[in-house]
């Protein structure tokens, strides 16, 4: 068996069209295998939003009950976050992102990682007691 009799995607064989184009709608053995089959367009990995995608699988692990209002973004969004560690890496990412035009880059932080403010501030040894005879 050849993959083109396997996958036969973007052809209408007979099931009619879809919404959003010539895509094959779900066959009728489909529907009765599938209890409350229903898809989200907008979720689409190709033509709608995959970090949205992302967030609603995120939103589905902790559904109903937590959490009961989750953001469809955040600092980062839907952008890939890079954090290389050599000067060859950096230019592994320079390359790659020249490849395929992905523009300019956000630098966030420098080449260094830093201990943040709060950093051995207080100590994990509790401070030692003295006992009644000051010992």
């Amino acid at each position: 068996m050849k993959i083109n009799e396997v996958i036969v995607e973007g052809t209408t064989t007979g099931q009619g069209t879809h919404a959003r184009g010539d895509m094959q709608t779900i066959s009728d053995e489909a529907k009765a295998a599938i209890p409350n089959a229903q898809t989200f367009p907008n979720l689409n990995q190709s033509t709608g939003s995959a970090y949205l995608n992302y967030r609603m699988g995120i939103a589905l692990a902790g559904a109903p009950t937590y959490p009961t209002k989750m953001a469809a973004d955040n600092w980062i969004g839907g952008d890939p976050l890079l954090s290389t560690y050599t000067d060859v890496e950096q230019e592994i990412v320079n390359a790659a992102a020249l490849q395929v035009g992905a523009g300019q880059s956000q630098k966030w932080s420098n080449k260094r990682s830093q201990e943040i403010p709060t950093t051995h501030k207080t100590s994990p040894i509790a401070k030692p007691k003295k006992n009644q005879y000051g010992v």
